[in-house]
């Protein structure tokens, strides 16, 4: 993983500038601002739609930035959460700026349970964090050669205020829960060719925990989202000013789909305690059969007794091994099958944000997927990416460094 670097923002120094009044300054950050705000709000938005792939219907309602490009889709919830979730990427014609709802991040806790383990698909996070907290891990995730974090910015108004409704809704699921959100946003610059490019990457977290009194205290469950702006150095202020005075990043769920989404679950769920029933009632009859089935042999004679139960243990352990068999090949069957969904949901997610994950001299990496051959160099602890659509191109003897050429896997990681 590359390091991260936090950088202080560099001020000018007084002496090299002109003093200016009070008043001239005023002056000219109102023009400022009123320039980027006019040049804002000349852009407008244009009302777009989500389609769930699960359903092939609409989804969900949110606007993008007017003449500009979108790609969005449903993601199914994983194990630990089985709400679906929208994800979708709205990009300018030049392709520098843009504005990308990420999944979703789930994770649960249970601090009583020692044999608990991080269900499939969620986050491995032992208990409640921080909006800011999860920023931290979340910059260590997607850091990049040369991404500098620039400090702390503003979340907007609407964006906190939904923030604050959704504390205050889940403390009004149950007594024994308590809810809690919070949100965070942070500056970091990167260099994409010739352009330093800022973005600020902001979340808020949702947690459920419940009280001292509840079954399994202490325990519940959290979901992060994150959304990033990018736009080029300068830029990016006035694009997050208008993205959050529209509150781009709320996307509106259609009833209809919403309805549906319910009656999955639900059913999920009766599918679930039938299958929870039927292994209890089994229980239950295995242990009746066994009971009545003793008090019929006490009654014949010593020998006849040790004969029959001698035959009975083997069968029972011939089914018992027959159970086994069958148990662990149905298990490494949904394993695989979860494989195969988790490797084709990440190549999605490549897809749908133009990037693909190499894997070279600087580790597993996400690059653009707008060339097809990627190399790197690594020196000390520094690794340079070198990207070209030329299969015949080689960095060596023209770069400085001892280049290889990264190998394309799944965007999970795993190789084809």
């Amino acid at each position: 993983m590359n390091p991260i670097r936090r950088q202080t923002p560099i001020h000018p120094s007084p002496v090299a500038l002109r003093p200016i009044s009070v008043a001239g300054r005023i002056a000219l950050a109102a023009v400022l601002f009123l320039a980027a705000t006019l040049s804002a709000a000349a852009q407008g938005v244009t009302p777009t739609t989500i389609t769930d792939p699960a359903y092939n219907v609409k989804a969900f309602d949110l606007n993008i930035p007017s003449g500009w490009k979108f790609q969005g889709t449903v993601m199914p919830g994983p194990d630990c959460s089985d709400l679906p979730y929208p994800v979708f990427r709205a990009y300018s014609p030049d392709g520098l700026s843009e504005l990308r709802l990420e999944p979703a991040f789930n994770w649960t806790f249970h601090p009583n349970n020692r044999a608990f383990h991080a269900v499939s698909g969620c986050v491995n996070i032992s208990g409640p964090i921080t909006a800011e907290e999860f920023l931290k891990r979340y910059e260590e995730m997607v850091a990049g050669n040369g991404m500098h974090v620039i400090g702390s910015m503003p979340v907007g108004s609407a964006y906190q205020e939904r923030t604050a409704k959704i504390a205050d809704n889940m403390n009004h699921l149950s007594p024994d829960v308590h809810g809690s959100a919070n949100a965070a946003a942070e500056r970091v610059q990167t260099i994409n060719g010739s352009f330093i490019i800022e973005q600020r990457f902001r979340a808020y977290v949702e947690c459920r925990v419940r009280t001292q009194n509840a079954i399994d205290p202490n325990g519940g469950g959290c979901s992060a989202h994150v959304d990033v702006v990018r736009a080029p150095k300068g830029k990016l202020d006035a694009l997050c000013a208008f993205i959050d005075s529209h509150d781009l990043v709320k996307a509106k769920f259609d009833n209809a789909w919403a309805q549906r989404v319910h009656e999955t679950i639900a059913q999920k769920n009766q599918q679930r305690m039938a299958q929870l029933t039927r292994q209890e009632q089994a229980g239950s009859a295995m242990l009746k059969k066994q009971f009545d089935d003793f008090m019929a042999t006490s009654q014949r004679s010593h020998d006849a007794f040790m004969a029959q139960q001698e035959s009975s243990y083997r069968t029972h352990q011939a089914q018992m091994a027959q159970s086994a068999s069958s148990f662990h090949s149905a298990m490494n069957n949904a394993n695989n099958a979860m494989n195969a969904r988790s490797t084709a949901s990440s190549d999605w997610v490549d897809y749908a944000l133009d990037q693909q994950t190499v894997t070279g001299q600087g580790g597993t990496q996400k690059v653009s997927s707008a060339y097809s051959h990627t190399w790197s160099s690594t020196v000390g602890n520094e690794t340079t990416w070198y990207q070209t659509n030329n299969p015949n191109a080689n960095p060596n003897g023209v770069l400085g460094g001892n280049w290889t050429e990264d190998t394309k896997v799944h965007g999970n990681g795993q190789p084809y």
